[in-house]
């Protein structure tokens, strides 16, 4: 993690999406000046996805949703509109096909949630 927030402020930049975070469960935290959204499996410590934030793209952070250990989800007041940011890790084509029907279908809600 510590890398990937160095990186992050080397780069500067505001939101980073990051798969394979291999955390459990759903939750925020803050670290060195970057809140850091996730959800992974209640169980399993693999897939999991995040959503990293700068302090300022953090102050305009209007809320959040773990939708699953594949799909999350952040939505962000920017200065003249709002912004949603889904961060997702699909399966790989190897993956049984009720696998991929169920990501696509969760995809797929996420995206009409999101107010035109």
């Amino acid at each position: 993690m510590a890398q990937v927030l160095r990186e992050m402020q080397a780069y500067k930049l505001e939101v980073l999406g990051v798969s394979e975070m291999h955390w459990t469960g759903q939750g925020q935290f803050s670290s060195d000046g970057i809140t850091v959204l996730y959800s992974g499996h209640n169980d399993r410590h693999t897939h999991g996805i995040g959503i990293f934030l700068s302090k300022g793209a953090a102050s305009a952070l209007i809320g959040w949703k773990p939708v699953s250990h594949r799909i999350i989800a952040a939505r962000l007041q920017m200065q003249q509109t709002k912004v949603t940011v889904i961060q997702v890790y699909a399966p790989t084509e190897t993956a049984e096909d009720s696998e991929k029907d169920e990501f696509y279908s969760q995809l797929q809600d996420s995206l009409d949630e999101i107010p035109s």
